[in-house]
């Protein structure tokens, strides 16, 4: 049965289930020897030809579903385990409820931060309608909410995530990140290979390009040995066997020994003291150098005239003012994790770190 968008429903009378499918792809499912129903737990990657299943009828979904037809997927995301939902549906129904809380920004992106750092996301957010439904019934403002919301977080995780600080995020973050994690080489024929270097990725870290470029380029410039054979067994072209020179910014490793990486760690921890006494090295003035996205020269906007364009890219910042504590902050944090994956590395038989960007 045709239902909306994409969304279709069939039965699969051999389980005595309901499926429920988007351009095919099986999404939810409801068994009905109990009436319950699940988010199919592999949602979007399972193909299934709707036509070679019976169909369903209006009055038996209806049903199943507590007397209600479905018109939107939030009437089916209530139906299943919280448990089950992701962040983004849970999102879903938490704008659908408390759209004048959740149609705020700040409201929205506290809420999604706190979501997606909660280890058990589904209490989180049953805690989180509790918190919307006591902040309605007392009329609360959005600035009270927004302080609720990150009170509930902190006492759920156990710390402050929406402190201002240059974040490292522990594992692989597929976002804008450069990954950090132990490696060793399997084949050196080409170590821009995937299948040739065994990564370690329970202890990786990851750090957003920007900071990386802002905080730590000085130092991975400096540190990164093109005369390392890791490095100078990265090929663009295996034929020719062309090497890739330099540290390279986009999803390439560039390999560091892991004595070149205490070395670099003695800088940076310098760097630290000097920022903290504010005296100079040969680092600080370099990380005053504004970089990253926010140096790049606009091209082209949508709301914005050529000479508001020229105006932008005439006023591009130069110098970086981020406050000493934050950078000095992160530093403290960046070396006891470099100090600890290099330790844990050499244990487990890694003997070189990986620097690679997105």
């Amino acid at each position: 049965m045709k239902l909306f968008d994409e969304f279709e429903a069939v039965r699969f009378p051999e389980e005595n289930l309901i499926l429920i499918t988007c351009n095919g792809y099986l999404s939810y499912y409801c068994d009905l020897k109990d009436g319950h129903w699940h988010r199919y737990r592999h949602a979007g990657y399972n193909l299934i030809t709707v036509n070679n299943y019976p169909d369903v009828s209006k009055m038996e979904l209806s049903e199943v579903m507590g007397g209600k037809t479905p018109e939107k997927e939030t009437d089916f995301l209530r139906l299943c385990s919280p448990a089950e939902l992701h962040v983004g549906h849970m999102l879903d129904l938490l704008e659908e409820d408390y759209a004048g809380y959740m149609s705020d920004k700040m409201i929205w992106s506290s809420v999604c931060e706190s979501l997606s750092e909660s280890v058990i996301c589904y209490k989180s957010y049953e805690m989180m309608n509790q918190l919307f439904d006591h902040a309605l019934g007392l009329h609360q403002d959005h600035a009270q909410v927004v302080d609720q919301i990150q009170k509930l977080s902190s006492s759920v995780i156990g710390r402050d995530i929406f402190k201002k600080e240059i974040r490292i995020v522990d594992g692989h973050d597929a976002s804008s990140c450069f990954w950090i994690r132990p490696v060793r080489v399997i084949d050196d024929k080409n170590t821009d290979g995937l299948d040739n270097v065994a990564e370690m990725p329970n202890i990786e870290i990851s750090i957003e390009a920007d900071d990386v470029a802002q905080y730590l380029k000085p130092f991975l410039v400096k540190y990164f040995n093109d005369d390392l054979r890791a490095n100078k067994r990265r090929l663009q072209d295996e034929e020719e066997e062309e090497p890739i020179s330099g540290f390279a910014w986009y999803l390439t490793h560039n390999f560091y020994s892991c004595e070149s990486v205490m070395q670099m760690l003695k800088d940076i921890s310098d760097t630290t003291d000097a920022l903290a006494s504010g005296k100079e090295n040969d680092f600080t003035a370099a990380i005053r150098i504004k970089r990253g996205t926010a140096t790049y020269p606009l091209i082209h906007a949508r709301d914005l005239s050529d000479e508001q364009i020229k105006a932008y890219n005439e006023n591009r910042p130069t110098v970086d003012d981020t406050e000493a504590d934050l950078i000095i902050d992160f530093y403290h944090r960046f070396i006891y994790r470099m100090e600890y994956m290099v330790r844990i590395g050499r244990e487990k038989g890694y003997d070189l770190i990986s620097v690679m960007g997105p």
